[in-house]
């Protein structure tokens, strides 16, 4: 079985050990990682069988050592925990995803994913496949080590009525784990409701939130009830806490600590029950240290904080991901889209991601407007990933005017360059770097390939907002 170098590369890169076996159970592959576990050269793994190397040597695992292997259906998804020995003969426990497909010429092959669990060998058997192999949480999707240990916060989070903070950068999916807590809680068959606090005015925020009495500004026809009423009973999500003014703060603190509401312009209180998530981009302990942010309100949302992580931080979802979004647009759109090429997976890894899986969903959909066969290729995807394949190389320079048929400016080409550690960069350049990815300095240091630290540093040298 050949293998295209940019798949090696993708399966070298996953936190995980992968393993392909032939129809006699010899191994045609093994990455960096299965190799590091074992201890076991390339040279000695390739071509072996499986239970000459110690992947498959237990006399009672049958299912692992024996012909059941290839009793199961195609496409069939397995599950197990096992055992594997490494160069020395050491046991080593591990949880094993496998699934059996054929090539294009028919021949069967087993793909297996191994997962080291030896840090979790006090666990049950039942524990270790529900909690280490979750693939998603409600509308939420990964199974890696990050996303392992949101879905427990979540589940916790959902067993309380405390409030919550979720924490994370644009396109994580925060609305998606506000909506998870809601429903793993006792509300769930209560309303859900959602606020974006950047997208309204103050005065239109405060009517949105706690309602208005008619006659209460020009335009108040009618009394209207707001999302703390409408939510009664149920969770609110308000959304982009950061953005709110001192004195919704300041009307949100009441409701956070009397459980009332006042509608604009009525001085009647109305009791409310409604449990409160709330959501941001933004450093809300830098804001209370500058005085943007109430310190009281700050420690009443912050009762059980939830970070979610970024896409550059949990890479090894990204193919999972892929098959998700492209399974979904497929139902939506009825195309017979079924996969991507392996210069496009290996571009999906390469990529920074400043808009996290938002951005790579909106990606896959793109390519599904334009893709005209069965597999996603580089050229089917969005300008700004064509982009950045020329750029890196992953496409060779002559598809470039396939890729870029209308050149981009020049500058869009020039990278910043380091030398011996410092960052080459004008101020023009920085700033235009800066706004590419929203003024988030997590995603620029990311791009430029220095730390937060180092960019702080450098905007600074360089007078830079």
């Amino acid at each position: 079985m050949h293998f295209d170098d940019n798949l090696k590369e993708v399966f070298d890169y996953l936190p995980c050990g992968v393993l392909i076996l032939d129809d006699s159970r010899e191994i045609v592959f093994a990455n960096v990682r299965l190799r590091s576990l074992t201890g076991l050269p390339e040279e000695r793994m390739i071509g072996s069988n499986m239970c000459s190397v110690g992947l498959g040597s237990d006399e009672n695992n049958q299912l692992l050592s024996g012909k059941e292997w290839w009793d199961w259906a195609e496409d069939s998804v397995i599950h197990m925990r096992t055992t594997i020995r490494d160069a020395q003969g050491a046991t080593i426990p591990v949880f094993i995803n496998g699934k059996r497909r054929r090539d294009r010429s028919g021949r069967y092959y087993l793909y297996l994913c191994i997962l080291d669990i030896s840090h979790l060998e006090e666990w049950s058997v039942g524990t270790v496949q529900e909690e280490v192999h979750r693939e998603s949480f409600y509308k939420l999707v990964g199974k890696s080590s990050p996303m392992q240990e949101l879905y427990n916060l979540l589940e916790m989070a959902g067993g309380t009525g405390v409030n919550v903070l979720i924490l994370g950068e644009s396109g994580t999916g925060k609305e998606l784990a506000a909506s998870a807590i809601h429903n793993g809680s006792s509300r769930s068959g209560r309303p859900f409701v959602r606020v974006n606090c950047a997208s309204l005015a103050e005065t239109l925020l405060e009517s949105e939130l706690f309602g208005h009495v008619k006659g209460a500004f020009t335009g108040a026809y009618k009394d209207r009830i707001g999302t703390f009423e409408a939510a009664h009973e149920g969770t609110i999500l308000l959304d982009e806490i950061g953005e709110i003014s001192p004195a919704v703060q300041v009307r949100l603190l009441r409701v956070l600590q009397e459980r009332v509401i006042v509608r604009v312009g009525d001085n009647r209180e109305i009791p409310v029950d409604v449990r409160i998530i709330a959501s941001t981009n933004k450093n809300l302990r830098e804001m209370v240290q500058q005085g943007k942010f109430r310190e009281d309100l700050f420690y009443r949302l912050n009762v059980f904080a939830i970070h979610l992580p970024a896409l550059n931080e949990r890479k090894s979802d990204v193919p999972l991901l892929c098959t998700h979004f492209i399974r979904k647009f497929r139902e939506e759109t009825g195309k017979g889209i079924l996969s991507v090429s392996a210069d496009a997976m290996r571009l999906f890894m390469n990529y920074c991601w400043p808009g996290n899986v938002r951005e790579f969903e909106n990606a896959i959909e793109h390519a599904f407007v334009v893709c005209r066969s069965e597999e996603i290729l580089v050229r089917d995807l969005p300008y700004e990933l064509r982009v950045t394949a020329v750029r890196e190389g992953i496409c060779g320079k002559k598809t470039a005017d396939i890729l870029l048929p209308h050149m981009l400016p020049e500058r869009t080409f020039l990278q910043p360059v380091k030398t011996q550690g410092r960052l080459n960069i004008s101020r023009e350049r920085l700033v235009e770097v800066l706004e590419q990815h929203g003024g988030n300095r997590a995603a620029t240091a990311r791009f430029l390939g220095i730390s937060t630290v180092g960019l702080w540093k450098k905007m600074k040298k360089l007078g830079v907002e």
